[in-house]
């Protein structure tokens, strides 16, 4: 009892603390984008996946893919010229979505959609001030030629325009042959030029010179820095003043000089000879602070082959000029926790890097990690074997690790989300949420599977009632094993109690009166939700 009371009054206080003690975060899910409609510009907005989210120049960008999609002609559509990669903007939070840019046909998946800042011209001198550019990229096959290109897309935001740029134009096959998945400016110690670097497919690692006289504001090197590799890199990033990208097993580190060499940082062949392609091995290649030391440390997820189940290592410099490997998670244990009786038999994560933001609840730096997860047994619900709703991972300063589940736990009639690829804090004024989206068919028919859904973080007075219309009364207050709940209304309305961690454990309406048995609820701090309005209570053991 003394350990109970104890539990309430700290989590008061931690509120307090972080400054809302007369304030509550209501943490809602919210829908902001289901594929299948026409925006107000008349242009088709379907998709079977969003793949990556951007904040730039305070709106919100998305990249939508077709693969699986019927709308697409590769898969039963009609039209030659609908269903092909999207950038899709939001510009206000009460907005609606607009296609943006249409990368054009046969450019089935936009790969790539990132944000990077030129400081340096290709000369390597300062720039009067940074550059800061929205780019996308993809590649086209072409089955009349037998020919693949590569190109980057750049956002001119003054017009709204995009410009292409290519990178390297090659021959069939294509797919892992040329898959774009990150690029990452950077400067090379010796030298002192700034580059832009792709990872495309086994083509290898090219580099990009800035150049502010092209509309596309990037002139490509055609001819690879380093490559080919076996396997479609993944991820690259900067870490310590140097560049590093994976491909397999591999972690390659970037050698600076006139003639840049690159060669083995670290190998996981301990862990498998074999890499499946198509799941990649290194996946989600992050940067972040070392926890035992004041450099930096690389994050990622090992997913070699189809009984991948997505651990997480940490890798530290050693005195040696490489890394030690440290193991911190295995994701399929933890969903197989939060899904009681089921077996994850597979699971695949990191689409793109970890995500870091800072918890509103606790104010401790998190990083976000979106997967999907093949599940058997405790009769959840599965989309073609994967979990029908979409789960994250979230990795706290103190390297701890949970699980939860975007717009609550998922519905029989609910559609399927099956796979959180990416998330983003969301850049308009006044908006404290983060944005998640995804979808992955898995190689499944999946028309118009696309999704975007936010979580609001918003600050609100406890005592606020926003809508006066409607009086709403909660007691006892502190409640033991019965709460009441009053409202003045001839209507009937839907309430929620919500945790101190935004998770919603109870629903229900509400006519008039309505009495709660809460006695089975943990003793705690608590939020009752009816429209607009909500109330603290407690619950004492």
């Amino acid at each position: 009892m003394i350990i109970k009371s104890y539990l309430i009054k700290l989590t008061i206080f931690i509120l307090s603390f972080i400054g809302i003690e007369n304030s509550l975060i209501a943490q809602a899910w919210s829908k902001s984008f289901a594929a299948g409609f026409v925006d107000s510009n008349s242009s088709f907005l379907g998709g079977s996946e969003v793949l990556q989210l951007v904040s730039h120049k305070k709106k919100l960008y998305a990249s939508v893919g077709y693969w699986q999609d019927g709308n697409n002609i590769w898969y039963g559509g009609t039209s030659s010229s609908k269903g092909w990669s999207q950038i899709i903007r939001l510009d206000n939070s009460n907005g609606k979505w607009l296609e943006d840019h249409f990368l054009g046909s046969s450019y089935l998946r936009p790969e790539l959609l990132k944000q990077v800042v030129f400081t340096k011209d290709a000369l390597g001198n300062p720039l009067t001030s940074p550059d800061t550019v929205l780019i996308a990229a993809g590649y086209s096959p072409n089955y009349i030629t037998s020919t693949v290109k590569v190109k980057t897309f750049t956002r001119n935001d003054a017009t709204g325009s995009w410009a292409e740029s290519q990178i390297v134009q090659g021959n069939f096959p294509a797919g892992e042959n040329y898959s774009i998945r990150d690029v990452e400016v950077y400067t090379d110690s010796v030298t002192g030029l700034e580059r832009i670097y792709a990872t495309v497919g086994t083509k290898g690692v090219f580099a990009g010179k800035y150049n502010p006289a092209s509309a596309s504001k990037i002139d490509w090197i055609s001819t690879a820095e380093f490559g080919p590799v076996s396997i479609r890199p993944l991820g690259i990033t900067l870490a310590n003043n140097a560049l590093y990208f994976s491909s397999g097993n591999k972690l390659y580190l970037r050698t600076d000089g006139g003639t840049p060499s690159y060669s083995v940082a670290h190998d996981f062949s301990d862990l498998s000879t074999t890499i499946n392609s198509a799941v990649g091995g290194i996946r989600g290649l992050t940067t972040i602070n070392n926890p035992n030391d004041t450099n930096q440390a690389l994050l990622l997820m090992w997913c070699p082959n189809g009984q991948s189940k997505g651990v997480i290592y940490r890798l530290e410099p050693n005195s040696l000029g490489g890394f030690t490997r440290i193991y911190e998670a295995k994701i399929s244990v933890l969903v197989q926790s939060y899904l009681p009786g089921s077996s994850v038999s597979y699971l695949l994560g990191a689409y793109n890097e970890f995500y870091e933001y800072i918890d509103p609840v606790t104010n401790d730096t998190s990083h976000l990690i979106g997967f999907e997860a093949q599940i058997t047994g405790g009769g959840h619900q599965t989309w073609n074997g994967y979990y029908k709703g979409a789960l994250f991972a979230k990795r706290n300063s103190n390297i701890q690790y949970s699980i939860e589940e975007i717009n609550g736990p998922i519905g029989n009639s609910d559609p399927a989300l099956v796979s959180n690829r990416c998330y983003v804090q969301s850049p308009f004024a006044g908006e404290n949420a983060i944005y998640f989206g995804g979808f992955d068919p898995n190689g499944n028919q999946a028309t118009n599977k696309a999704w975007v859904f936010k979580k609001d973080n918003s600050f609100t007075s406890i005592n606020e009632v926003e809508d006066q219309n409607i009086k709403l009364l909660v007691y006892p207050n502190p409640a033991v094993k019965i709460l009441t709940i009053e409202i003045e209304t001839n209507d009937c309305l839907d309430y929620k109690i919500i945790s101190v961690l935004g998770k919603t454990i109870r629903s229900g309406k509400v006519c008039t009166k309505k009495q709660i048995d809460v006695s089975e609820l943990s003793p705690n701090m608590y939020f009752l939700k009816i429209g607009n309005q909500t109330k603290k209570f407690i619950i004492q053991p």
